[in-house]
């Protein structure tokens, strides 16, 4: 219910503000816009962490034009921290600038890893061993979004996994970018409707992450 109420009020909200664009959710029936612009929204990323009482969940709202990601914003509710970032203006965690990780080498701190339910899981195992192999740390919270923030902001190295859905990706896909990491371009014809594999770390770590997501995910 709460997730629901959610969607509604944050689709409404921006429906409200911008009656023509496109809005596409998770937890929300497509709107077909007619300005370009397409709202991407997760009322609630970390939905099993939030139900269970786990502080580990976010709200994910991004906006896209012509399949590239123009801007992107994720809260933590439990922490009070708000990223966001806009295409050529910067990452910010409630209004000071974020950067990436410049960590050269995997020993040098944490590798956030999803687990796709469209993805093998015998590949997760096989990155977080190769990973591990290399003297790094994996770390999972069950928030695709919240990693991806967190590698913005260079608490991680950097965050993989095989598929994520839009609306949990996007946002903070470009607030990686906009930190001035790297990540794995998304096809802009399908992303919205089909997803993406997800690299994203700073720039000197994303190299290695990309040859070991590479072998891991390689069948």
């Amino acid at each position: 219910m709460a997730i629901a109420r959610s969607s509604c009020s944050s689709a409404r909200r921006i429906a409200e503000a911008y009656p023509a664009d496109g809005i596409v959710g998770e937890e929300h029936a497509p709107v077909t816009g007619k300005t370009g612009h397409i709202w991407v929204i997760d009322p609630i990323d970390g939905t099993a962490n939030f139900v269970r009482g786990i502080p580990a969940w976010c709200v994910v709202i991004a906006c896209a034009r012509d399949g590239e990601t123009v801007v992107g914003v994720i809260h933590e509710a439990s922490t009070g921290e708000t990223f966001h970032g806009r295409l050529g203006g910067g990452a910010f965690v409630n209004g000071r600038p974020i950067r990436a990780s410049s960590a050269a080498a995997l020993s040098e701190g944490s590798v956030g890893t999803g687990l796709s339910n469209r993805a093998s899981t015998e590949h997760v195992a096989a990155l977080i061993s190769m990973i591990m192999a290399e003297g790094g740390v994996f770390y999972r919270n069950a928030s695709g979004a919240l990693m991806l923030a967190y590698a913005a902001a260079g608490r991680l190295l950097g965050y993989v996994e095989e598929h994520m859905n839009a609306w949990d990706c996007l946002a903070g896909m470009l607030l990686v970018e906009e930190a001035g990491g790297t990540v794995l371009r998304a096809d802009p014809k399908i992303v919205i409707s089909q997803g993406t594999q997800v690299i994203a770390a700073g720039k000197l770590i994303f190299p290695k992450l990309r040859t070991l997501c590479t072998e891991a995910f390689r069948h």
